[in-house]
């Protein structure tokens, strides 16, 4: 009877999958013939790259993680972690047996494995038949984002989305409120807390906007305002593509916008030998928020009458997380965090320096990096799209 009951959990956790993706719908390659403008944009996101095989920061720190800390399986790590990257994946989680064969190298259970983590629908990144086929949102933030777990997906076939009279020749349609308003619940599947195995929140954005009070949702910032366009260039009987009031797919970060000037103000001013910079913070989460290794630089180089550097100062704004022999380590593996200089949301922080004797003006510059340079080289990241310092404000000014 015991041994019934193992070989029945066994199955049971096996039999925690997803449905696949038809290849009508696995990539947004068959969705640009109708939605060609909302696709394009979406192409230029991070969404379109959260597969691992996209994104060398994702890919280096699992590696990372599973060197420092060998009771870890890399395809476990895989598994786990796309929840959220690839909600769509087939497999919910890794049977107690498929770790045992993948730790003794089973070439058929590799191969599976294989399979099930490098499909198109996953490469494809979070698609369209990620978000748009989502029926109901079951989100416990008390469990923080749980992305595939947080929500019921619908018949394939279906697509959701904010119209109630929306015509597909490809698709069915349905209208579904998490869609139509601004709140952020939907976004808040992935992007609201996580907290890793020691109990360390690792990232919070949705739970600092809750704390803020906030009512702007997520969507104006990182897609846009509404704008008068059109949701899918398909027209009915002849007639003309239908104008919808839509916004643009970009999910905007630093790399294919300018949130970053939008939602910060910096303001400069000098007296009796201070030099202060202000920042304004108009966005109601942190900056820098989500991955805990992202940075902002404060760098402020001062010259004489000649135009000869005679010093400069730097700040940066960001988190430091410590493993339990206090050195530093990645998000995912730390102990605690030893330091937030973060800028809080709807905030303004002043930061005030010495201007050096013979200073006559002075070049500030603020930037923003996705993962410090020392933790990029530490885990081991070459892709220049992580490594590179994205300037967002940059001013030459006259001392007093």
């Amino acid at each position: 009877m015991k041994l019934f009951w193992i070989v029945f959990s066994l199955l049971a956790v096996d039999m925690l999958q997803a449905e696949e993706i038809s290849k009508k719908y696995e990539t947004n390659e068959n969705c640009n013939a109708c939605h060609m403008e909302i696709s394009k944009r979406w192409e230029t996101s991070r969404h379109s790259n959260s597969h691992f095989s996209k994104n060398d920061l994702f890919k280096k720190s699992l590696e990372y993680m599973v060197r420092k800390n060998p009771t870890l399986i890399l395809d476990e790590m895989k598994v786990e972690c796309a929840k959220c990257h690839n909600p769509r994946i087939t497999k919910k989680t890794v049977a107690e047996k498929d770790k045992y064969l993948l730790l003794m190298g089973i070439e058929e259970n590799k191969e599976e494995m294989e399979r099930v983590l490098n499909t198109e629908n996953m490469k494809n990144g979070i698609n369209c038949v990620v978000c748009h086929n989502i029926d109901e949102i079951h989100l416990d933030k008390s469990k923080g984002s749980e992305g595939m777990n947080s929500v019921k997906f619908g018949k394939q076939g279906t697509m959701f989305g904010p119209f109630d009279d929306a015509v597909s020749p490809y698709h069915k349609t349905a209208q579904r409120a998490h869609f139509m308003s601004d709140d952020p619940t939907l976004c808040f599947v992935c992007h609201h807390s996580a907290s890793n195995s020691h109990g360390v929140e690792v990232y919070a954005t949705g739970k600092e906007y809750d704390e803020m009070g906030s009512k702007e949702g997520c969507k104006e910032c990182h897609m846009s305002e509404k704008f008068e366009g059109f949701a899918s260039n398909y027209s009915v009987a002849g007639d003309k593509p239908k104008p919808r009031m839509v916004r643009e797919h970009r999910f905007a970060s630093v790399d294919n916008s300018n949130i970053m000037i939008n939602y910060i103000d910096v303001k400069s001013s000098t007296r009796g030998g201070k030099f202060t910079l202000t920042l304004k913070n108009k966005t109601p989460h942190f900056i820098p928020t989500g991955y805990g290794l992202r940075e902002i630089i404060l760098h402020v180089d001062y010259f004489d009458r000649s135009d000869k550097k005679v010093g400069e100062e730097k700040k940066v704004l960001a988190s430091k997380w410590v493993d339990d022999k206090g050195e530093e380590t990645i998000p995912h593996l730390a102990k605690s965090k030893s330091k937030d200089t973060r800028l809080a949301g709807n905030t303004t922080e002043e930061y005030t320096f010495d201007v050096p004797k013979g200073a006559t003006h002075a070049k500030y510059t603020f930037s923003y990096r996705l993962i410090s340079e020392k933790m990029a080289k530490e885990i081991g990241v070459t892709d220049p799209f992580f490594l590179k310092e994205y300037i967002f404000s940059e001013r030459r000014i006259y001392l007093d």
